[in-house]
């Protein structure tokens, strides 16, 4: 251990986070493990273990420090536990890279990166934000690929560029041990040359849905006080008459605009009125109460409402918060329910299902559902020919998370190859093509109107139908990989 490979392994650090809003420079990822590898080369498994523990709280303690908003103490448990993630994976890389097979490396430490995210997706825990999928949003051509890979594959990609840069940097001239750098970086060429054919060649869905996004920049987080609920109720209802002079088809509000329980007989006749007066089919973030009273938890929820104020359904969201509107393990641990952001708990949804409307049947991620590719992707197996994306980002307060928060949006459309309508309480909403581009937003903090037109689109890409295929081949080679270079050790 030297203090010039802790210092490359801090610049990793910055690289990786200037990847993301803001400053958001995509090509920062592309070679932000390089330097990291470099301080690999040589090192032993507890010095290269190290290395990739001070990349990772160089980098997820910035690009987590919005954390900070809710204390100090999420952010160091979250950031040391990402942190973790990333130095098994250097510890897994050092392994790779011994023994002098350059072409086995160039695919086993890519594939060990693709594990490490997928595994930073899965648990009650789950939370994978900052992946390389993240940072390369704005990359169009190559985010296209996730359509057939779904985020992984970005993740490798990437991944296999950062370890051909390394190789180049270290091997110098030597021709013939830069071929599997070469190659890689050929791949991603094609994968990028690809991409932008897509996007040249994407046809014409001619949308004609009407859609409009109410943002009402009402700020509120956990205030239910009738005052807030009132002063949120009477912004979203006059923003939505002014909204309905234009005749849209769909009025679309935010997350938890309404934080109380909605039923048939009380609010929901409120909004079944606002809708029918409307004339469109309206969408609201509220609380749907479970159907037994004496239950005190609710459920997270979407209604649906057609033109004629017919309540066409309830989603219920699935994937919850853990302390942000659960308790993992109360019954077991009733001490950690002081440190949950809320009194009363939200209940978890049945399954990722879509609610029938005019247009066909629409898939409504609420919020940390939108963080991974599986909700958004069931909802599409289930029927979705849209996905409207519904979210209460004012926790972010003036953070970059909210930008960064928006990008998943956008890997959600190209996975998926469908229309995605975001509607943020205090921003960023957003109309957003099957391709990822972004055709309109309206900005963080802003009052106003998101207006644009959708089409429902009924075809299912290669990641919808198959899944998470790439990351179990990810993983599965990562474990023939570590059987391999452990065997080659003890040679």
């Amino acid at each position: 251990m030297t203090k010039r490979n802790l210092v490359l392994a801090s610049v990793s650090g910055l690289l990786l986070a200037a990847a993301l809003p803001r400053p958001g420079i995509w090509a920062a990822s592309w070679i932000g493990l390089a330097p990291l590898f470099l301080a690999l080369r040589g090192a032993r498994l507890p010095s290269a273990a190290l290395y990739g523990l001070v990349t990772g709280l160089v980098y997820y303690g910035i690009i987590f420090f919005w954390m900070c908003e809710f204390g100090y103490l999420p952010w160091v448990i979250t950031v040391v536990g990402s942190s973790a993630f990333l130095a098994a994976f250097t510890a897994a890389s050092c392994r790779f890279a011994g023994g002098g097979r350059s072409w086995f490396a160039h695919l086993a430490i890519p594939a060990a990166w693709t594990t490490m995210q997928w595994l930073r997706s899965l648990g009650i825990f789950a939370f994978n934000w900052g992946s390389f999928a993240h940072t390369q949003a704005g990359n169009l051509p190559i985010a296209q690929m996730s359509s057939i890979t779904g985020p992984w594959g970005i993740d490798f990609l990437v991944c296999m560029a950062n370890v051909a840069v390394a190789e180049v940097a270290f091997r110098g001239s030597d021709r013939r041990r830069l071929r599997p750098a070469a190659a890689a970086l050929g791949v991603a060429g094609i994968v990028a040359g690809a991409g932008y054919l897509a996007l040249l060649t994407a046809p014409d869905y001619r949308p004609e849905t009407s859609v409009t996004i109410i943002q009402g920049n009402v700020i509120r987080n956990l205030d239910t006080s009738d005052e807030n609920v009132l002063n949120s109720y009477h912004t979203y209802r006059d923003m939505t008459q002014m909204a309905a002079l234009d005749k849209p088809d769909f009025i679309v509000w935010p997350e938890t605009t309404l934080p109380v329980n909605v039923t048939d007989t009380g609010v929901g006749r409120n909004l079944s009125r606002i809708a029918r007066q409307a004339d469109t089919n309206l969408v609201v973030g509220a609380y749907d109460p479970p159907g037994d009273r004496r239950v005190e938890e609710n459920y997270n929820s979407a209604f649906f409402y057609d033109r004629n104020g017919r309540k066409l359904g309830v989603y219920h969201k699935v994937l919850l918060v853990p302390f942000g509107e659960y308790v993992p393990w109360k019954k077991e641990l009733p001490w950690l329910a002081n440190f949950s952001l809320r009194d009363v708990q939200v209940l978890p949804g049945a399954g990722y299902g879509a609610v029938q409307t005019e247009i066909g049947r629409i898939g409504t991620p609420i919020c940390y559902e939108s963080f991974f590719p599986w909700p958004a992707r069931v909802m599409t197996l289930n029927g979705a020919s849209a996905l409207f994306v519904i979210t209460n980002d004012s926790w972010f307060k003036q953070t970059q998370a909210a930008r960064h928060h928006l990008v998943l949006s956008q890997l959600r459309a190209i996975e998926t190859r469908r229309y995605v309508v975001r509607a943020a309480a205090t921003g960023i909403s957003a109309i957003i093509d099957p391709y990822g581009r972004i055709t309109t937003e309206r900005g963080y903090y802003e009052q106003g109107v998101v207006t644009g037109k959708i089409a429902p689109l009924h075809a299912l890409t290669p990641y919808v139908r198959a899944g998470d295929w790439l990351a179990y081949v990810c993983a599965a080679a990562t474990l023939v990989s570590l059987m391999v270079s452990r065997r080659d050790k003890a040679r």
